[in-house]
């Protein structure tokens, strides 16, 4: 027999992340991501005025999802995705995130990753045996 693949051994030790884990760390994450890019200018949302201080300063963020390239509207349409179940959507949408917002949110991409890949092996190994 095939020895079980390293995206399902890999994780054992710890267990691989549920999606209900990673829906809950989601917002932490995406508050952390966010604040970052704002204090380093890459947020891509408008500076001044009123409504900037609000926002930096109570560190609001979009919990629906939003059209365009800001941080703000990338981690919303990510949590949506994630709350689809989307999760290779919302990774693929941490990753088109500047630096700094990328960087605040290894931690869950990471754990993302670790669940995605085990899904995927978990989908290969079971056509493989229904094959056989």
């Amino acid at each position: 027999a095939d020895p079980l693949p390293d995206a399902l051994t890999g994780p054992a030790p710890d267990g691989i992340p549920t999606l209900a884990a990673l829906q809950a760390a989601y917002p932490d994450a995406a508050r952390a991501a966010l604040a970052s890019a704002r204090r380093s200018g890459e947020a891509g949302e408008n500076n001044t005025g009123l409504t900037a201080f609000l926002r930096s300063q109570f560190d609001i963020r979009s919990v629906t999802p939003s059209d365009g390239d800001s941080v703000d509207a990338i981690l919303s349409r990510g949590e949506a995705a994630l709350r689809q179940g989307q999760l290779k959507d919302a990774i693929g949408l941490i990753e088109t995130l500047p630096d700094s917002a990328r960087a605040e949110m290894a931690g869950w991409a990471a754990q993302a990753k670790t669940r995605a890949d085990a899904l995927a092996a978990i989908e290969t190994l079971s056509t493989t045996l229904n094959v056989n």
